[in-house]
């Protein structure tokens, strides 16, 4: 101890004499035990100003309850943020020794744990145990995932340099592999072969060995003559050693942050204790922990050879972790942090009778629509998907799929891809792939062989899970790796059996995919199934289908090119006056909805859905459908009804959601359906278009006499030249006519008018 007087008060300062010498210099670097002794101090001290009740403020002791409560429940850790260590003096000399010194403060920290469990939490509850258990130190970064704010800003895996070794580090980035947990020792108990001497050493956390002493200093208990031990003596105690969960993570920079034309690079994290298993692949996380370079492995030998005396001067470097925040993964639907804040606005947004039409503004707001194309539906289906329907588990333990599977077959250029790219974007977990890149295997899940045997990689679909797959060019895939994913959209598992392992993968996720038609374009007057080049039993597997048309409408065309050149100039105020919801707001509110909801469908809207299944199939059975319309449909809009009465955060999907979801079931799916004859669908052509059909109609009956032929080249270039009927027009009326039964085709493109 050291005291000084000033002012006629006297201090004292923990730490050893140092003579004159301040405890504290300018650089803020102090003495181990004042670091214990302040860290103990914070603490039990630091305040947190919650909300005011009237002109009461409520303050509470952060850190002092979240450690009492967490040992009270168990959970021997304490979480502290960054941003609380600028609060005070004390805090600033913690966070400095932190960052520039953390190998030597954490432990510290631990220890001081252990002294404040003993002195605050096991006074107030005598029923914990006796014996201090290891508290574990973890740190949280107060960085988002856009680097936008934050007390440390995190680093790219690339910039980690020579000049970090040692410090305290934040990095950012998309985990791609998590290997098994295993069980490393905390604490080695060694013996002695000869004496019994017993002796305990501590290994530090991360990827290093213990070192065992190569001689043993006797045992001093022991009478008599102490004789020397050989060398070697010691054998590890099993028994008595403590042991703790050891995790090595890989993860890679994030897309974004790629340079242009460079490989992605990764760099392994070392997680222990509570921060093992809290991810999988493809989570995308924030990590702050200890740069460090250690040998290459654990305990590296020295190299031999008379001349070649030393050590490998190449280190391996990784992160030790002290924290990881999830941003987006695959533990708690989407796992994206909801302050109370957020969640009260969302309760409020729910009650608006506007949200679905502000949710449905929101998506791709940069993709305009208009009343000739099918965009706005497209939108609504969008919106429909990533909120998705109610999964129920049956007493006899079936499952019936909630997510909702949509396909977009169209032309080129109608912002299909665009669509895609958005719900990659908005949807908490989201994987984004393209047909003709894409294996069975990459898709669902691969078996690879390692120096451990066997061992099965989760394909894009499982890493999906809970989330979107997004699969472009769906009709340049191979058949027989579409007929791969048959499984996994409807039953939403994967099954393996191969190399000795048999197994069962879940893949709950939504499939929005996107086709051009056979011959690349949609042709209005070809059978739709001839140019859908697909199998009726995957395109039953979707929910909803749409042809996405290049319409050619003089308003339609000057109307997308004004919006397009405006994105093009520059001017995004337009973009941000569209849409009400922001891409982050609309992501968190769909995890959130999801989180909290899952809707029913109730009585009587059931009544309304199941006479009008019964009039569909009806209509369908007098012919053979292109789309199928069969129970799974009927699945179908029971999913589309959940998601809408999702979107208002309600419990019962009643009859105004089931109608709506009738609706969209009908423009997209019953549509595609019966657009190549004059069946249940809605009305695809206006008053006028639907007048001059019937004219078109009168004349082909005019020139064509009953039980009379006519060539129907001749009949239609006839129609055209002498009627003044547009020559699609006339393609369409004859093309009606046989499908009704009025004409019959005969030998050599001839038509034979019945009587």
């Amino acid at each position: 101890m050291s005291m000084f007087q000033e002012d006629g008060k006297i201090r004292v300062i923990e730490g050893p004499d140092n003579g004159d010498a301040v405890a504290m210099d300018g650089d803020f670097r102090v003495q181990p035990d004042v670091i214990v002794s302040k860290f103990k101090k914070f603490v039990r001290e630091f305040a947190y100003n919650g909300a005011t009740s009237g002109n009461m403020s409520i303050t509470t002791m952060k850190y002092r309850e979240q450690l009492q409560q967490n040992c009270q429940a168990g959970i021997y850790k304490l979480e502290m943020s960054m941003n609380d260590l600028s609060s005070n003096e004390d805090g600033e000399i913690l966070k400095y020794n932190l960052i520039n010194n953390p190998t030597e403060f954490i432990p510290l920290c631990e220890r001081a744990l252990q002294e404040l469990y003993q002195e605050i939490v096991r006074k107030e509850d005598d029923s914990l145990p006796e014996k201090v258990p290891v508290i574990q130190f973890e740190l949280k970064s107060d960085a988002d995932m856009d680097a936008t704010f934050g007390t440390m800003k995190p680093r790219m895996i690339r910039d980690l340099t020579s000049d970090q070794i040692e410090r305290l580090v934040v990095v950012q980035g998309i985990v791609t592999s998590v290997k098994v947990p295993r069980l490393k020792a905390r604490k080695v108990v060694l013996k002695c072969s000869n004496c019994e001497n017993v002796k305990t050493v501590s290994v530090p956390a991360g990827f290093c060995a213990a070192h065992v002493p190569s001689a043993c200093d006797g045992n001093a208990v022991r009478g008599g003559a102490m004789e020397k031990c050989p060398s070697n003596p010691f054998q590890v105690v099993s028994d008595l050693c403590e042991m703790e969960g050891d995790q090595s993570i890989r993860l890679q920079e994030l897309p974004e942050h790629v340079p242009v034309g460079e490989m992605p690079r990764s760099i392994d994290l070392c997680a222990h204790l509570y921060g093992v298993d809290i991810c999988t692949p493809g989570t995308r996380l924030t990590c702050i922990g200890i740069y460090v370079a250690a040998e290459q492995a654990a305990g590296e030998k020295m190299s031999s050879g008379r001349n070649n005396q030393g050590t490998s001067t190449v280190k391996y470097s990784y992160v030790q972790v002290l924290g990881l925040q999830l941003a987006q993964g695959n533990k708690g639907e989407g796992a994206m942090e909801i302050t109370p804040e957020e969640e009260e606005r969302f309760l409020q947004l729910s009650k608006d009778p506007e949200i679905r039409n502000m949710i449905f503004k929101s998506i791709a707001p940069s993709i305009v629509a208009s009343s000739k194309d099918v965009i706005d539906d497209v939108k609504k289906a969008v919106g429909c998907l990533l909120f998705g329907g109610s999964r129920k588990r049956l007493p006899d333990g079936h499952r019936m799929r909630g997510d909702i599977n949509i396909l977009l077959l169209g032309d080129p250029g109608t912002a299909k891809s665009q669509f895609l790219k958005f719900a990659n974007q908005a949807a908490p977990i989201a994987v984004y792939t393209s047909g003709k890149g894409s294996s069975a295997a990459g898709l669902t899940a691969a078996i690879t062989k390692d120096g451990d045997g066997f061992t099965l990689e989760g394909g894009a679909m499982v890493l999906a899970d809970s989330g979107v797959v997004c699969i472009d060019e769906f009709d340049k895939m191979d058949v027989k790796d579409r007929v791969a994913i048959h499984e996994a959209m409807e039953q939403q598992t994967i099954s393996i059996a191969k190399a000795g392992i048999t197994t069962m993968l879940n893949t709950r996720c939504s499939v929005l995919a996107a086709a051009n038609p056979r011959f690349g374009t949609y042709d209005d007057l070809t059978n739709t199934a001839d140019q859908m080049d697909f199998e009726t039993t995957i395109l039953s597997r979707f929910d909803m289908m749409f042809l996405v048309k290049d319409v050619r409408d003089e308003d339609r065309d000057y109307a997308l090119a004004k919006h397009l050149l405006s994105l093009h100039s520059g001017s995004q105020q337009q973009e941000e006056q569209t849409s009400p919801l922001s891409s982050i707001e609309l992501r968190k509110y769909i995890s959130y909805c999801r989180a909290r909801c899952s809707p029913r469908i109730t009585p009587e809207a059931a009544e309304v859905l199941k006479n009008h299944y019964v009039t569909i199939r009806r209509a369908m059975k007098s012919e053979k459908a292109t789309i199928p319309i069969t129970v799974r449909q009927l699945e179908a809009i029971v999913r589309i009804a959940e998601s809408l009465a999702k979107m208002e955060l309600k419990e019962d999907a009643d009859v105004s959601h089931v109608e709506e979801a009738l609706r969209m079931f009908t423009v997209s799916t019953l549509d595609s359906a019966n657009r190549d004859r004059n069946g249940v669908g809605i009305d695809i052509l206006s008053e006028e278009e639907k007048k001059e059909l019937q004219e078109a109609e009168e004349q082909v009956r005019r020139i064509v006499p009953r039980g009379g032929r006519k060539n129907k080249f001749q009949l239609e270039s006839q129609l055209v030249s002498l009627c003044g009927v547009s020559e699609q027009m006339a393609r369409r009326a004859v093309h009606l006519m046989t499908r009704r039964g009025e004409l019959e085709e005969k030998a050599n493109s001839t038509l034979k008018r019945l009587g």
